[in-house]
């Protein structure tokens, strides 16, 4: 299944759908990471590895829908799509940071290849308004990259070492789902302008 995203609606409210688009990538961070320090104390770190991005994809996607569904003429399973790119993305990025010697330009390039997953497995319900996959691809591959070092900036501004958890993850979530938000919807809206393929 795709979307049609109404052109009008978004013409008329552009600014609208790029704030709402961005406040719920952050928030849907936020309210899907934040929870999950709980369970990875209760569950083993390959249990966890799983349920993770599973919970925070799910409240992510649910998220971008409830914006995106007043722009759409015929609707589809945006949420379960968006969610299990998020968890495929999640689990390939950690699995493949884990790989990457522990440097910072080794974690930007894990969440760059984020960025690409979450795009290729989005791409299917959004071909209808994106027929050339590659604009989708290359925002929000920077999207989450730039994201990453953001996230990372802001946190290094906290100068006690042993940061209390639920504030270190606060900090990243929200600082990388607003500064990935803002870039992904800008390219979002960019690309509804254009005419679309059938």
């Amino acid at each position: 299944m795709t979307i049609d995203i109404d052109e009008v609606k978004v013409e008329r409210n552009e600014l609208g759908l790029w704030l709402g688009w961005t406040l719920a990538t952050a928030g849907g961070m936020l309210l899907g990471f934040l929870p999950t320090i709980l369970l990875v104390d209760a569950l083993s770190l390959g249990l966890a590895q799983i349920a993770v991005p599973v919970l925070a994809g799910t409240v992510i996607g649910l998220a971008q829908w409830l914006v995106l569904r007043r722009y759409v003429t015929a609707s589809t399973q945006w949420d379960w799509t968006d969610g299990l790119s998020w968890a495929a993305g999640y689990i390939l990025g950690l699995l493949l940071i884990q790989l990457l010697p522990s440097t910072v330009f080794a974690a930007f390039i894990g969440y760059f290849l984020f960025g690409v997953i979450v795009a290729l497995v989005q791409w299917p319900v959004l071909r209808r308004e994106i027929p050339q996959i590659l604009t989708w691809v290359v925002a929000s591959a920077i999207a989450w990259a730039i994201g990453y070092w953001a996230s990372q900036a802001v946190l290094s501004l906290f100068t006690d070492p042993l940061i209390n958890p639920v504030v270190g993850t606060t900090v990243i979530a929200v600082t990388s789902g607003l500064v990935a938000g803002a870039i992904t919807g800008i390219a979002l809206i960019w690309i509804v302008r254009r005419p679309e393929v059938v």
